[in-house]
């Protein structure tokens, strides 16, 4: 009899855990604690991972969607700039443009160049959008001359749009603020200026310095790679390099904008980049005034073609991005459908169980009940 109390208190215990484990999954939740089903729970805590790397992927895409958003409502002013001073040279280059006209258009474009000047330093999120690899880097920087350098570099942030999958953000200010004036291929001779930035076929910029007659590009290990340069002999301004004979091949040397918006300005005012008069005698010599102005026109058409490249170029990285949002929004939703699957408990089953626990419950309250009821002699019977 003893023996089967025990045995009986046993199975109630049992009765107790599975009641408790049914009333808590009533609640929505089929774990109450790992250990009931180890590989369940894996599962679980494998999609949850997954979850939160996807959301931090998605909101990594979305904040790229804002800055690439910001820089292309940039690009699209300075395209409109970019008309605005072309027109303005055009006028300059005519012969009814009197003096003070010309005075007037050269003030019309030194105050274009600072509206671009602030375009470049456009900023989204805390976030310069136009700086290259490190968006913490103010890209232009203007001195007390008015002379325009750029501080970043001719790279581009990466952002994560899968597991283990990149692509590049946005663009950058060699490729917005600086046109192609010089290019060569395998084996060519390229000629540039000291402030030219030098970029190859795979968008990697070659520093010059001025010291040692080299220009030299960092590879992604830290290795450089060099080569030598031929300085200027006055009167000309012009380095040179020999460019490597391997196939592929295509420099670029770049130049400035700011720059060729200065010396504009100076030649429609007369003088040339050093400060002196075209005009001997201080008589208007529109002829010699024309040649600069005819160069900033060739120039300014350069810079044009820059821009809608580089505004295509991040049209396609932006369609890019809102392809794999709309590609991560759907993983998203399966994972969290999945999720949910593995975590909400099947609510039919658990009421089915209850009921099945009731009847078990009353079966064994039944037997303890007889099994009382029995004196030892009728239990030994």
């Amino acid at each position: 009899m003893i023996s089967n109390i025990d045995s009986t208190i046993h199975r109630i215990g049992i009765l107790d855990k599975a009641q408790n484990k049914w009333n808590f999954q009533l609640g929505g939740s089929r774990l109450q604690h790992g250990s009931e089903d180890a590989v369940l729970f894996g599962r679980i805590k494998h999609v949850e991972d997954k979850i939160r790397t996807h959301e931090g992927i998605k909101e990594q895409i979305e904040r790229a969607h804002i800055v690439n958003s910001s820089s292309d409502s940039s690009i699209g002013e300075m395209k409109r700039i970019y008309d605005s001073i072309k027109k303005e040279l055009i006028q300059a280059n005519t012969h009814t443009t009197t003096v003070d006209g010309l005075e007037a258009i050269a003030g019309v474009i030194a105050g274009y160049k600072k509206n671009l000047f602030d375009l470049a330093n456009t900023q989204t999120e805390g976030q310069y959008v136009f700086s290259g690899s490190d968006a913490s880097v103010k890209p232009f920087n203007m001195d007390a001359n008015g002379k325009v350098t750029y501080q970043g570099d001719a790279g581009l942030r990466k952002i994560a749009v899968d597991e283990g999958s990149y692509r590049e953000r946005g663009v950058n200010g060699i490729d917005l603020f600086y046109y192609v004036a010089e290019k060569g291929l395998k084996g060519d001779t390229l000629n540039f200026k000291v402030d030219d930035r030098i970029i190859d076929q795979d968008g990697k910029e070659w520093v010059l310095d001025t010291t040692a007659n080299t220009i030299s590009k960092t590879n992604w290990d830290g290795s450089k790679v060099t080569l030598s340069v031929t300085p200027p002999t006055a009167p000309s301004t012009d380095y040179s390099v020999t460019l490597p004979s391997a196939d592929g091949t295509r420099f670029e040397a770049r130049r400035n904008v700011f720059d060729m918006l200065d010396e504009a300005v100076n030649n429609i005012r007369g003088f040339d980049s050093l400060g002196n008069t075209l005009d001997p005698d201080a008589t208007i010599n529109y002829d010699l005034r024309r040649a600069g102005i005819e160069k900033a026109l060739g120039e300014m058409e350069k810079t044009q073609d820059a821009v809608v490249i580089a505004h295509a170029e991040l049209g396609a990285r932006n369609k890019t991005f809102e392809v794999s949002l709309e590609r991560l929004s759907t993983k998203l939703l399966g994972l969290r459908t999945l999720e949910k699957d593995l975590e909400n408990s099947n609510l039919t089953e658990v009421a089915t169980n209850l009921k099945a626990l009731e009847i078990s419950y009353a079966a064994v309250y039944s037997t303890i009940n007889r099994t009382f009821e029995l004196s030892l002699i009728n239990f030994m019977k």
